[in-house]
């Protein structure tokens, strides 16, 4: 997930969440550079970044624009490359057999100073002079060793989908880079160690509201919020209905129905293989500040705001972070299947990631075309054994597989909701669209099994990762045991005027539960966050209103299949069906049982 896979270089414009004017915002990059050299203070200025930041550039303006300013790199007290490889070394393992094209890794749980000189830091520190400006700038300058000396601190952030781009264009060398390092070799770094590194670095500054001078550098602008202007963003996007900027990603088996609807301009992608519309690590939120336009790392909303968003018990659950994600996965009229494939549990997300737990997904199905299925489970009287040897077989001399014969298919009804618990073997099949969502991990981890012998969209043969997902799958899950437990019948909950709430997804393993909530045309439907969030996607239907019961001026107006984020700041909420049609939602929310305390 994330720029593991490289976004399609489209902005999408339609997910707008109007916010106030911000009367002191800084557009351009001279008039930023200007705004700086006349506004820091004496002493020593820290300028960092989110990875792939313009750091250079805005250094090189700030030269010109403040001439007694004296800078300084902090690539002066890196480690040298070959020992910061050492270092990562063990959490970027190199073992072919596994993983055959080295896409996972270990999430670096190291700070900043395991990477740096701390005794050339300490005597550069100590002969800063406090009459003049100094501004030590780069990826880690912000790092806590030089925080507790600083008179101010200007941070760059960037988003997930803009740092995909770089990454993937070459524009990023991440940290301790060697010479003839390839591109998958920057990419994993970059993914499990420099975004991990970038991420508990702005979450500190957020949290203690650091930052001086906050930069987002994006494909959309580069713009300036002071701290007060920063902190009144917050203030507004934490306390209403949200919706997320969608990163748009190809793949080999993608459909069209989502570069149709959306506008995906077919001059830089034939097929949309992902939507990845509300992930925590991939998201921006892209606020409309008068005319201005400025798109937000999600991930840097919830550092300053994320028990609003969540609640209290589950911010001290999870960490700060949204603990499900929502991406649409789209195999309309494409050439083929998703692989088939399995997730691992959470003794292997924890040893071998270093991540939070297992990872648990469910599909949700929006539109189907002729013949649309989805796989999951083993079928009765079949070897699933069997079926794990012959996809090894297939993955050494290209043969192919009766896939078939062994993984149980499920003809795809709209609005059949399919949970997909850890180890259970499954993959969405062709000439369809489904809401996938999935418990919160930092990174993904899709062990392929069988791959129908494809070749990806660089004309690679796709890696297939059977060791792994011997070691993950549940082989007693059969089609009866599917049928039973994550793919049932939806059961009514809650009826009212105009509307009906029928629970679709539930399985004790796992902590989030999803509902349908099916609206005659103008009805009204309430709800109650708790202390918690929810998440309502038009499935169905042209548009719905979805706000505030206490105070209505905050709102969303959402269209068909936009994912909105009901915070717990929100409360009670209420959906107006508008438009000439019924409105069906998904309604995704938190069990309370799975909350701990």
């Amino acid at each position: 997930m994330g720029f593991a896979y490289k976004p399609i270089p489209f902005d999408d414009l339609t997910a707008i969440n109007t916010i106030a004017p911000i009367a002191g915002l800084k557009t351009s990059i001279d008039e930023i550079a200007r705004t700086l050299a006349a506004e820091l203070p004496k002493g020593l200025v820290l300028l960092d970044g989110f990875p792939s930041a313009n750091i250079a550039s805005l250094v090189g303006q700030l030269k010109q624009a403040g001439q007694d300013i004296a800078t300084a790199d902090v690539t002066q007290f890196y480690r040298s490359p070959d020992k910061i490889q050492a270092l990562l070394a063990a959490y970027l393992p190199v073992d072919r057999e596994t993983d055959p094209e080295l896409i996972f890794g270990k999430l670096f749980e190291q700070g900043f100073e395991a990477l740096l000189d701390l005794a050339a830091i300490e005597a550069f520190v100590a002969a800063r002079p406090a009459d003049k400006t100094t501004v030590l700038y780069g990826f880690g300058s912000a790092a806590a060793v030089f925080r507790q000396a600083a008179a101010a601190v200007v941070y760059i952030d960037v988003t997930p989908k803009d740092l995909g781009l770089r990454v993937f264009d070459g524009r990023y060398q991440c940290i301790g880079a060697t010479p003839g390092m390839g591109l998958d070799s920057v990419v994993r770094q970059t993914y499990f160690i420099d975004n991990e590194l970038a991420v508990r670095t702005r979450k500190e500054l957020i949290t203690g509201q650091a930052i001086d001078f906050y930069l987002l550098d994006s494909s959309l602008s580069f713009s300036l919020l002071r701290k007060a202007d920063l902190q009144a963003v917050f203030a507004q996007l934490q306390a209403r209905p949200l919706r997320a900027k969608p990163v748009y990603v190809e793949g080999v088996w993608g459909g069209q129905f989502l570069r149709r609807y959306r506008n995906v301009p077919q001059h830089l992608v034939d097929k949309v293989a992902w939507s990845f519309e509300l992930i925590h690590t991939e998201a921006s939120i892209l606020a409309k500040a008068g005319e201005h336009l400025l798109d937000i790392p999600f991930l840097t909303i919830m550092d300053a705001a994320a028990e609003s968003i969540v609640g209290a018990r589950m911010f001290k659950q999870f960490g700060g972070y949204l603990p499900i994600r929502f991406n649409y996965d789209d195999t309309w009229h494409s050439n083929g299947n998703m692989s088939i494939q399995c997730h691992p549990n959470d003794e292997m997300a924890r040893q071998l990631y270093g991540d939070f737990a297992a990872q648990h997904e469910a599909y949700y199905v929006v539109l189907t075309g002729h013949g649309a299925a989805t796989y999951c489970g083993f079928k009765k009287d079949t070897d699933p054994h069997e079926f794990l040897e012959l996809a090894r077989q297939s993955e050494k001399d290209g043969s192919i597989v009766d896939y078939q014969k062994y993984i149980h298919g499920i003809p795809s009804n709209v609005g059949r909701q399919i949970l997909l618990p850890a180890g259970t073997v499954h993959g969405s099949g062709r000439n369809q669209l489904v809401l996938e969502l999935g418990t919160m991990t930092m990174s993904a981890y899709t062990y392929k099994i069988y791959d129908y012998t494809r070749m990806d969209i660089t004309g690679k043969p796709r890696p297939l990762h059977t060791k792994l997902a011997e070691q993950a799958l549940r082989f007693e899950r059969d089609e009866d045991w599917v049928m039973e437990n994550i793919a049932f019948e939806p059961r009514p909950v809650a009826e009212g005027a105009g509307w009906k709430e029928l629970l679709v997804g539930q399985f004790e393993d796992m902590y989030f539960e999803t509902h349908r909530v099916e609206m005659e045309t103008g009805s009204r439907y309430q709800g109650d966050n708790g202390d918690g969030f929810c998440v309502l996607t038009v499935v169905d239907g042209e548009a719905a209103r979805i706000q505030s019961v206490d105070d209505p001026s905050k709102y969303y107006d959402a269209k068909y299949l936009d994912v909105i984020l009901v915070p717990a700041s929100l409360g009670r909420y209420e959906v107006l069906a508008q438009g000439k049609q019924p409105v069906v939602l998904h309604k995704a929310f938190v069990r309370e049982d799975k909350i701990d305390g």
